[in-house]
């Protein structure tokens, strides 16, 4: 029984030890990279040459607007016929790539890609980066609804409609200031980063924050010792009923004597494991970009 007792109280040992192991595992590096403070880079881009260049310069003054507002980078693109022939997941790629190209990686800030280049459905997109996508990921596809409205129908003359597009650049900079949230926490799979606040500071890492291995702690100590006594009392029930079996129990010790003890080993065998490093290259971020990208497509 007492060899019984301590095997359950070194597992109920080991399970509440084993949670708090990660917590006292050195801090990852912060990759996260900010806005730099000038709103100079953040500006439209009419690729689809729907605009004049007094128009675009208004616009790219809205944008910028917002920027400084925001503290964060705003590239609005529009797409021409030279992606007509792009798939979802290339265009994805070309905003992430060219968001990083012009900002870096792991700054703040989005790509809004409007699809003007004659396709049916034509897909918009918006990637996200940074606090942006930290703010905005769970809230893509109520964007994409607030400024879809204002935009014309795939296929149309667009340049009929540049009044409209107007319209939908601003409710979407209106969307902009609409989130932000920070308790919020996001985990994304792809480049493998966890995105929060810590206080007021934004951090991109490798770690889980500690809010959330706190969670675990809670979630596995009770779980731990409830799944250790339910092991402990069970093997001591199963031992109670096994010790009268015990052939010792029925033989008198002062009546028996043993003349002769012998040991007799027919075979003895040796196990060798080898104990080999690990090693393996490194593992690249997600995005085309190589930062951390959220964000998604809109067809209409």
């Amino acid at each position: 029984m007492k060899k019984f007792t301590i095997a359950a109280l070194t597992l109920i040992m080991t399970i509440l030890t084993l949670p708090v192991v990660p917590m006292s595992a050195s801090a990852k590096e912060n990759l996260a990279a900010g806005w730099s403070g000038d709103a100079e880079d953040s500006r439209f881009y009419d690729d689809a040459e729907l605009f004049t260049d007094s128009e675009e310069e208004k616009i790219t003054k809205s944008i910028q607007d917002a920027a400084e507002e925001l503290k964060m980078n705003i590239i609005v693109y529009t797409a021409g016929s030279d992606h007509i022939d792009k798939t979802d997941v290339d265009i994805k790629l070309f905003c992430d790539a060219n968001y990083d190209n012009t900002f870096g990686a792991y700054t703040d800030g989005v790509f809004y890609f409007m699809d003007f280049s004659g396709r049916k459905p034509a897909s918009d997109c918006i990637s996200t980066s940074g606090k942006a996508e930290l703010f905005y990921e769970e809230h893509i596809n109520s964007i994409f609804s607030a400024v879809n409205p204002y935009l014309p129908p795939s296929g149309s003359d667009y340049t009929e409609y540049t009044d409209d597009i107007k319209s939908a650049i601003d409710v979407f900079l209106g969307q902009l200031s609409a989130y932000e949230d920070k308790s919020a926490y996001r985990y994304n799979e792809h480049s493998e980063k966890y995105l929060y606040y810590d206080g007021d500071e934004f951090v991109i890492t490798d770690a889980k924050p500690l809010r959330q291995r706190l969670k675990m702690i809670f979630i596995a100590v009770p779980v731990g010792i409830v799944a250790a006594l339910i092991y402990f009392f069970a093997m001591k029930h199963a031992y109670k009923f096994k010790s009268s079996m015990n052939p010792s129990a029925y033989v008198s010790s002062e009546d028996t004597r043993f003349l002769h003890r012998e040991d007799r080993f027919i075979r003895t065998y040796t196990t060798k494991r080898k104990i080999e490093s690990s090693s393996g290259g490194g593992r690249s971020g997600g995005g085309g970009g190589g930062g951390s990208h959220g964000g998604g497509i809109s067809h209409r």
